[in-house]
Parts: structure tokens; sequence; C-alpha cells
């Protein structure tokens, strides 16, 4: 399991954007990178810029998946039939803690996390407790109270 090593606010404003759309995010005031040398001007992003802040924001919203997890669900990916990166984004919504937060069981990606660590959720009547687990269309998910 990953952890957030990061507070929410500072990946916020690392990556220039409210990721996760809460109204008290800093960035809503603060609109600069943080650190010393945040308000200065940027120059133009290069490409690799530009691919790597788009893999650290998809990375961050779900839940701040590894490095390793991230390259073998892009394998997937890849391997599937159909553009890429629509695979990879469907990949990232059949994860478990991704299904959870988006039926509102949870408020967030990091509270459905700690919904399914602490073994609160059964799928097909079966105990899980692991966030990265891919849930197919027939799958049934039962919550605990």
């Amino acid at each position: 399991m990953t952890k957030r090593i990061n507070s929410t606010h500072k990946v916020d404003r690392r990556l220039g954007v409210n990721l996760w759309g809460r109204p008290k995010s800093p960035f809503n005031t603060r609109a600069y990178r943080p650190g010393q040398h945040g308000q200065r001007n940027k120059g133009k992003p290069s490409d690799y810029n530009i691919q790597l802040q788009a893999k650290q924001k998809l990375k961050s919203y779900y839940g701040n998946i590894s490095e390793r997890q991230f390259r073998n669900l892009f394998r997937k990916a890849y391997k599937n039939k159909g553009d890429t990166g629509e695979n990879l984004v469907g990949l990232l919504e059949r994860r478990l803690d991704a299904v959870i937060y988006r039926a509102k069981f949870a408020i967030t990606v990091f509270a459905a996390r700690q919904i399914i660590n602490h073994g609160k959720v059964k799928v097909n009547g079966r105990k899980v407790n692991i966030s990265s687990y891919l849930v197919s269309e027939n799958d049934e998910i039962e919550i605990k109270d």
C-alpha cells in the first residue's frame, strides 16, 4: 500500500491545479508554486515537462499510486486494443478505491482507501482489503455499516 506522503494542499500547489476541487485548497488564494522561488515567472514548459506533469496529476488524483503500479497499469493499457490513454484511465477507474469514491461511499479517494484497508468492503461476498483490486462490471460491492 502506498501512503500519501505529502499533504493534498502541497500537491495542489506543486502541480499548479486544484486537483480534487476542494473549496479550502490554498491554491484558490495562492495560485503560484510553493517555496522561495514560487512566484517567479517560469518559462514555457518543454514537452517532457508537460507529459511529466500529466503523469503526476494522474498518479496523485488516484490516491498517490506508486511508479511501479502506474507502469504496470500502463503496460496493461498498451496491450489492450484501442487508445492507450483511454484504456489507462479506464483501468484506473476500475480500481476498487476509485469505484467506492465514485459511488459516494467515501468523501475522498484517500477515505475510500482507508475504508478498504479497515476491512469494511466485500466484493462478491469476499472480504477485500486491497485498494488496487480491479473490479469488473458484474461484481457486487458491499460495505459494512
